[in-house]
């Protein structure tokens, strides 16, 4: 697929813009609402807890009235019988007034814990409906890519970020372990002895093909991995970046010795290189979004999501202008998509549909049609 302008300029992400725009205002009208209803839930769960305060402050202010009271009505008398009936007067109204403050502090605490259940829904549900539009909508983000054994199983993640927004994403991949043999055949020059007596050095091709890949980091054009079997003598870490690669055997540098290098077939290894960076498109069964943070803080838990949307609606609204000033319809933001075969189609959206699909969300949404440069419809 090639994405365009409408003028036929090469579109700067060679995505399906029309589509992600129509996935943000989905997404928006989803999840505003969710934020605003854990907003009220902890803003009611905070006056619910002022109202307990303060009927703990007046259950312990009536029970120093009545011990105020009934002290001074004591003072000085020495009657045995007066004495009792003050001190049984005394203990009923503590005793009392612990147990009501222990019914509202258990109220209290079941209220709680319903709040914290009910915002738990609503923040597994945000991440819920982000999740698939974070993978790769956000344009212009830093993705790094993990896989890694944990408890004998292949798990990874991927963390991209972008400005003052970050956001993290668990892996599980189509098959719990990965051997080298899994991508290809691969021998890897290393020095052996040989001979009876003299024990010569001699350069060896170590097939590596039954190795387990028990770590990778890919990010952009670098890449890092770990082939290992039991023995930690046979330990390979391979790197790569977008002019060579280097490849270490524990902490031997095999690129750097010639005699290693030159027995070294550079082109196997590059498809290997290709390969690792290619599991993470093909291998990877889902994506779960964990967690997004701005600012280092937890965007979901701290109610800060409407602001990650703001981030991402001014990034596309710089598109949006493009679209704008390349298109030949005025109001309309439109892409041309050439697809495999010649077959040529165009897709747009226009500005007042935009901004009409977000008012419905109130004033959040307004806000995100202007940064999106679309609210002059």
């Amino acid at each position: 697929m090639r994405y365009t302008f409408q003028d036929s300029t090469d579109f700067p992400i060679q995505r399906d813009f029309i589509r992600d725009l129509q996935d943000f205002i989905r997404i928006s009208k989803e999840v505003i609402p969710l934020e605003k209803s854990a907003i009220t839930i902890k803003n009611e769960s905070r006056e619910k807890l002022g109202v307990f305060e303060r009927r703990i402050q007046e259950i312990d202010r009536l029970e120093k009235d009545i011990r105020d009271y009934i002290e001074s009505r004591t003072t000085g008398v020495d009657a045995a019988e007066i004495l009792e009936i003050r001190e049984r007067i005394l203990e009923t109204s503590s005793s009392v007034a612990l147990e009501k403050k222990n019914e509202k502090l258990a109220e209290l605490d079941r209220q709680n814990k319903l709040d914290l259940m009910e915002t738990q829904q609503l923040y597994t549900r945000m991440l819920s409906v982000l999740g698939p539009f974070f993978e790769d909508s956000i344009y212009g983000a830093q993705n790094t890519y993990y896989a890694y054994i944990e408890d004998k199983v292949l798990r990874g993640k991927h963390i991209g970020s972008i400005e003052n927004m970050k956001y993290e994403f668990d892996l599980l991949f189509t098959q719990d372990t990965l051997k080298v043999k899994d991508l290809q055949n691969l021998s890897l020059p290393v020095w052996s002895k040989s001979g009876i007596l003299s024990r010569e050095k001699k350069v060896k091709s170590f097939d590596v093909s039954e190795f387990y890949i028990t770590n990778i980091e890919y990010e952009g054009n670098n890449l890092r991995a770990v082939i290992e079997d039991k023995d930690p003598e046979n330990r390979f870490i391979i790197s790569s970046d977008e002019k060579a690669f280097l490849i270490m055997r524990r902490d031997y540098e095999i690129t750097r010795d010639a005699d290693l290098a030159a027995a070294l077939n550079k082109d196997s290894v590059d498809a290997f290189i290709l390969k690792l960076k290619n599991f993470f498109r093909e291998s990877v069964g889902s994506e779960r979004l964990r967690r997004i943070t701005i600012d280092g803080r937890n965007a979901v838990e701290e109610n800060k999501i409407f602001d990650c949307l703001k981030l991402i609606a001014s990034i596309y609204g710089k598109l949006v202008t493009e679209c704008l000033e390349r298109g030949y319809t005025e109001g309309e933001i439109t892409i041309k998509i050439e697809e495999p075969g010649g077959i040529r189609t165009e897709k747009y959206l226009k500005k007042s549909e935009i901004y009409r699909e977000l008012s419905t969300i109130g004033s959040e949404g307004k806000e995100l049609a202007a940064l999106l440069r679309v609210s002059d419809a």
